[in-house]
């Protein structure tokens, strides 16, 4: 499913050295296809429940427990990029504030019924063979 997603961080981040997903929740899948595709960059993943986070051995990607409304801004300094897969929508805001406080472009898949939410001037859609993959705030691509 989120196939197109992992080509287009490939070709876009590929000089990457730090990529961090935020809320992987339980599903860290995408996060290892963006690390095989990008084996140079450090992939990190976030999300609030500590005990999941301390039950991840996963490799090459460090699960780290942090909770996004009150962020440790140490973890996401150096990201180029800061995704989200399906954040629920009142933690939008807070993602944003983060990715411009570090200087890293935010993508966000949001729920379907949530993509109204984002259709202001600083959000560009992100089209790859004329669907909608996710919406972007960036920093220059």
């Amino acid at each position: 499913m989120f196939e197109q997603l992992i080509d287009w961080i490939k070709q876009n981040y590929s000089d990457a050295e730090k990529i961090i997903e935020v809320g992987v929740g339980h599903r860290i899948d995408v996060a290892e296809r963006i690390s095989e595709a990008l084996p140079r960059a450090e992939i990190l993943v976030t999300d609030k429940d500590e005990s999941w986070v301390r039950s991840r051995k996963t490799g090459r990607i460090r699960a780290v427990a942090d909770d996004i409304l009150l962020p440790n801004l140490n973890v996401y300094r150096g990201a180029s990029l800061m995704y989200s897969l399906n954040p629920p929508g009142e933690i939008i805001p807070a993602l944003e504030k983060l990715a411009n406080r570090v200087g890293a472009d935010l993508l966000v898949v949001p729920i379907s019924d949530e993509q109204h939410e984002l259709r202001e001037d600083k959000w560009q859609e992100l089209v790859v063979r004329g669907r909608i993959i996710g919406w972007l705030v960036n920093k220059g691509i």
